[in-house]
């Protein structure tokens, strides 16, 4: 903390005698010293200018105003308290809205679900094949979207996450994690409605995933302060996250148990994951190596999806 600042009380004399001026002050400290001196019964009066102004007290209480005020700040010295601004390990970059922009453009390959494309037939989710013989489907699905406002919304929210997590975890990890967490939110899904059949697409619940590995992260970050954290502290980056899931995922025409499933694997997955980084930046090439490792995952299940 800074010098403890007690404004001086003799910095010009009043035009009566007998009585002393305590200032200048600002208004805040004004309100705050005329409390303290009320609060000790010391008579006093208050004189303002434009940036704050002056206490008028009388010469006789000098010396118990100056110790008043005094103590007042010695105790309120570190109130309210600094919370200390989380410093992220990566740079913010253009990777996570270029991840996003290439689902755009995928999409004006494949068109709207509407027009019955071979990719829909071949990608979509549907929940007793990606438990059978077909588990691809459960990435291939995030990256397709019914129309153009659907892919818009996706494209939009994923970019402010991932880049969040990205920032945590780094370009190359963070992409990787998310896109796992979405594909096992896929395979929790189909497991929800088996033995019935359920379809779906989009890359809401990467995006849902994207969250609950972010709250995974804060979650994290909290449990390696060295000051003392709160239960709020601890629940907060989960209440936070279910709140953005009431916020974003209650649309009725969306798939709800698919962002809730993402959310919870992006939770369960993000918290080793995060654990792991222990908050500190890894090499460029392993960097690189995480986000090969989930493009080839891309590629190898569009691969598979038209090979099967």
């Amino acid at each position: 903390m800074g010098v403890l600042k007690v404004p001086s009380v003799e910095h010009e004399r009043d035009n009566e005698e007998g009585f002393v001026l305590l200032g200048p002050v600002g208004r805040q400290k004004l309100r705050e010293y005329a409390l303290v001196l009320q609060s000790m019964q010391i008579p006093h009066e208050l004189r303002r200018d434009h940036v704050g102004g002056y206490l008028v007290i009388g010469e006789q209480d000098r010396e118990r105003a100056v110790e008043a005020i005094r103590l007042y700040e010695t105790e309120n010295r570190d109130w309210p308290p600094r919370r200390v601004r989380e410093r992220l390990p990566y740079p913010r970059s253009l990777v996570a809205p270029l991840v996003l922009l290439s689902l755009v453009i995928f999409f004006m390959v494949t068109g709207p679900v509407a027009d019955g494309s071979t990719w829909f037939v071949r990608g979509r989710a549907i929940s007793d094949r990606i438990l059978g013989d077909q588990p691809w489907r459960a990435v291939t699905a995030l990256t397709l979207h019914a129309d153009a406002l659907h892919i818009a919304g996706n494209a939009l929210s994923g970019s402010i996450f991932l880049s969040i997590v990205n920032r945590r975890l780094g370009n190359g990890r963070g992409t990787l994690t998310v896109l796992v967490a979405g594909a096992l939110g896929n395979v929790a899904n189909a497991i929800h409605y088996y033995p019935g059949i359920h379809r779906s697409i989009g890359a809401s619940t990467a995006v849902f995933a994207a969250v609950g590995v972010l709250a995974a992260t804060q979650l994290v970050a909290n449990h390696r302060k060295k000051t003392r954290v709160t239960w709020l502290d601890r629940l907060g980056p989960i209440a936070g996250g279910l709140t953005l899931l009431g916020m974003m995922g209650s649309n009725p025409e969306s798939d709800l148990t698919a962002h809730l499933y993402g959310f919870l694997v992006g939770l369960i997955v993000g918290i080793p994951v995060a654990l792991r980084a222990k908050g500190q930046r890894t090499s460029k090439l392993a960097q690189r190596a995480y986000g090969s490792l989930a493009l080839l995952i891309v590629l190898g299940s569009w691969t598979l999806a038209f090979t099967f």
